[in-house]
């Protein structure tokens, strides 16, 4: 099935959408590295909870997604999510990123080399 059947049946809500809505050529053809931004991002957008922000950045730091990049996600997202948004997933970044200092001070996931 071809990109614009998939759209056509998204748009319908199809029956077979249901069962896979990423079906797996979708899947091969782009990078978990960039699956893993765009679902980021979507995070940001519903303003997904504080477990579901520490998984997707748990993928993410393992498919080589750094933290400045995260960041400069949750920037650009701003005039589209709004600023309530934003903050909410900067505070849940931190939190996910291991850098909450109201914990055990810092955790550097970043070391650098």
């Amino acid at each position: 099935m071809d990109h614009i059947e998939q759209l056509r049946r998204l748009a319908i809500h199809s029956q077979d959408i249901d069962s896979d809505l990423v079906p797996a050529s979708a899947a091969q053809e782009s990078a978990p590295r960039d699956d893993l931004i765009a679902r980021f991002a979507a995070l940001i957008a519903v303003g997904g909870t504080d477990a579901s922000f520490g998984a997707i950045v748990d993928e993410a730091v393992r498919a080589q997604v750094s933290a400045a990049e995260l960041v400069r996600i949750v920037m650009i997202t701003a005039p589209t999510v709004g600023v309530p948004r934003v903050v909410a997933a900067a505070q849940r970044l931190i939190v996910a990123l291991g850098l909450d200092e109201d914990q055990a001070g810092p955790v550097d996931r970043f070391p650098s080399a």
